[in-house]
């Protein structure tokens, strides 16, 4: 039933002048964050950080609604790999060594200011599910290559902020295809 009243609402919408777009990118780029900081918060005492790596990936899909203005509302699902790390606990007389994948899904409802058909900006509060559920903040840049009248290639630098353990923000470029309908 509710998935009826969704496409029920989406064809309504775009019946009474509402546009709709349908984005998927991919991104790559580096986490800016305090691993020797996070290792003392969430470590045992005594617990040292042996090695890191900060490259992260994503890959996200987003609808937008929008009026016939430049303001657009959309929501966005988005898989990425934020960072890893390598601890070292001791234990007695014997070290035991950890390892963590950090990666996150998010959901995000997004507000996009539009300064043309080529430029806009997005921002929208972060919902990202890691280990329980870590708030944050979307901000991008976006920069649109028309391909035809229905499809464009988005081009995007994206700065997520996330409240977790530690301040963690990831920064990316990110591209892909967006189909207006």
């Amino acid at each position: 039933m509710k998935c009826y009243i969704f496409i029920s609402s989406i064809f309504l919408f775009s019946q009474v002048g509402f546009s709709q777009s349908f984005e998927f990118t991919i991104g790559a780029g580096v986490t800016a964050i305090d691993v020797e900081q996070l290792v003392e918060k969430d470590e045992i005492a005594g617990t040292t950080a042996e090695e890191w790596e900060v490259f992260n990936y994503g890959i996200s899909g987003q609808y937008f609604l929008a009026s016939r203005g430049s303001l657009m509302f959309g929501a966005e699902l988005m898989y990425q790999y934020l960072y890893y790390y390598r601890v070292n606990v001791p234990f007695g007389e014997v070290d035991i060594f950890r390892e963590y994948f950090v990666n996150a899904i998010k959901i995000t409802p997004i507000v996009r200011f539009g300064i043309n058909d080529s430029f806009a900006f997005d921002l929208g509060p972060e919902f990202n599910f890691m280990d329980g559920l870590s708030l944050g903040l979307l901000v991008s840049a976006n920069y649109y290559i028309p391909i035809s009248d229905k499809i464009d290639i988005p081009i995007k630098v994206r700065v997520d902020i996330i409240n977790d353990i530690v301040i963690t923000v990831p920064i990316s470029l990110n591209v892909g295809m967006r189909i207006k309908m």
